[in-house]
């Protein structure tokens, strides 16, 4: 996801708004958590496309779409599990929901102080489950009579706010204040801002993620989308959404998932009907099906290294070097250039007008360049084994080659993945160099 928030750098907003206007932002983001109504879903228009003028396709699959995930306002998933019960099935689930309580507790210790003071009109809940919940117990208290509320009261009101976990409508109404400005109600990268944005926030409909630790193809793990939002995205508009609490940080992901699941099952929708002329009874379920699928076996690619991260050496470096010229192994010059400035031949095109143009768009039909790897910026992630997941695993999305899964004429791999260590150092020493 990317995208700008007044909590980032507000360098790269000064070409769209005022310094002081951007000061202000930032003074209110920080002081307080902003309330904004939640935009209902509007149709993608690749989907309607591919439906043409058909009012009755559009119609049934505006009523499909809505009978599997609500409405913006009232979102619903239709998965398996979702949210605090995917946690608790997890191989770590006690020791994340152990996390969770942590993080309630800091965010709700006013609340939880006054309930131990017996001091019941002091207490208010921001979300608006929290707050339901919060009356319905209330409401008990008053009915028992005594002051404070008994024991027990208090041990059930202290549960209430450190086991909380926020339902979707509560992560929609946080992701229509933290991040429908650039990514849109639906997820599709075309909020308000977006049009001022570059490179463009992300469109989560397709379900491609250029920055998990996976095994492409593959949708992200909670873990991949957690990570985004806490340190954002380098050398974009992407912020760190780290002021957030893990609970609804948590609660985010479960409301992005739903968008880029929705997205999904909608263009498969359109694709299929595109294709056969009519929908098929189950057609809705069917897509679902063969989405979340997908998204099920992400912990099953996760891409590790066995063994201990080598350090860097002159003679890995030189190795690395040797990697990066040698078109029958790792040809990176060809796109990064000799010196990993980004300007390597196959980076460009002539196009129609005879001016020079970029050779390659992505998934999302942006024209894309090669990372300059002098400026040491790196999208996914700076560690080392950040950067010897995108040479392995190459970019999901872009033209980034997945170096392990090169093989030459026999079926053995090109490029050992001591090598990909080498090349790691190498362009980490690029790095250093510096340079534009």
């Amino acid at each position: 996801m990317d995208g700008f928030h007044p909590m980032r750098a507000p360098i790269q907003a000064k070409a769209v708004l005022p310094g002081a206007l951007v000061g202000l932002l930032a003074f209110c983001a920080a002081c307080s958590e902003p309330s904004a109504p939640v935009h209902p879903w509007r149709a993608n228009p690749a989907a309607l496309e591919k439906l043409g003028e058909d009012a009755e396709a559009r119609a049934r699959l505006e009523r499909d779409l809505e009978a599997l995930f609500g409405a913006a306002g009232a979102p619903s998933w239709p998965g398996e599990a979702l949210g605090r019960a995917e946690l608790e099935a997890s191989s770590d689930g006690e020791r994340r929901l152990a996390r969770l309580r942590e993080a309630n507790a800091a965010r709700h210790a006013r609340a939880l102080a006054s309930i131990e003071a017996g001091e019941w009109d002091e207490v208010r809940a921001r979300e608006p489950s929290l707050q339901s919940a919060w009356l319905k117990l209330r409401a008990e208290v008053e009915a028992e009579g005594a002051e404070g509320g008994s024991a027990e009261l208090r041990a059930r009101a202290k549960e209430l706010f450190l086991g909380w976990y926020p339902t979707l409508e509560d992560s929609a109404r946080l992701y229509a204040a933290e991040c429908f400005h650039c990514h849109g109600a639906e997820g599709g990268g075309d909020g308000p801002t977006s049009h001022f944005l570059k490179p463009r926030p992300r469109d989560v409909r397709l379900g491609v993620y250029k920055w998990t630790a996976l095994a492409s193809p593959a949708r992200p793990r909670r873990d991949d989308l957690l990570r985004v939002l806490k340190e954002g995205v380098n050398g974009t508009s992407m912020p760190s959404f780290a002021r957030l609490s893990e609970t609804q940080l948590e609660g985010l992901v479960d409301y992005v998932r739903l968008l880029s699941v929705r997205g999904e099952v909608e263009l498969r929708m359109a694709a299929t009907f595109e294709s056969d002329g009519e929908w098929e009874d189950e057609a809705a379920r069917d897509e679902l099906d063969a989405v979340l699928s997908r998204w099920s076996a992400a912990e099953e690619k996760l891409l590790y290294y066995d063994g201990p991260v080598p350090a860097p050496t002159t003679e890995s470096i030189a190795r690395g070097e040797a990697l990066y010229n040698d078109a029958t192994k790792g040809n990176c010059s060809s796109c990064h250039g000799v010196d990993g400035r980004g300007d390597g031949p196959a980076a460009w095109k002539i196009g129609p007008d005879g001016e020079r143009a970029p050779a390659y768009l992505d998934a999302w039909g942006d024209p894309i360049l090669p990372r300059n790897l002098r400026l040491g910026i790196w999208r996914g992630g700076s560690r080392p084994i950040d950067l010897w997941r995108r040479i392995a695993n190459g970019i999901p999305g872009g033209p980034m080659p997945a170096l392990r899964e090169a093989k030459d004429k026999d079926g053995a791999r090109v490029v050992s993945d001591e090598e990909i260590w080498s090349l790691v150092h190498y362009v980490q020493s690029l790095q250093e160099r510096g340079g534009p």
